[in-house]
């Protein structure tokens, strides 16, 4: 299942490599991608894994 998210308070590149780091590093999450200039996170995830 994919699924967009928005964030906010993200102010430089570091904040979305974060992000992205820790989402990527939760069970059933397959692919993130964050883009700091839409405020917006794409997770592709095995939604029986990820509670």
């Amino acid at each position: 299942m994919t699924r967009k998210f928005q964030i906010t308070g993200m102010s430089c590149a570091a904040c979305s490599a974060r992000i992205e780091k820790v989402v990527g590093r939760l069970a059933g999450v397959r692919s993130v991608a964050v883009n700091l200039l839409m405020n917006s996170m794409t997770v592709d995830f095995d939604e029986n894994l990820l509670i």
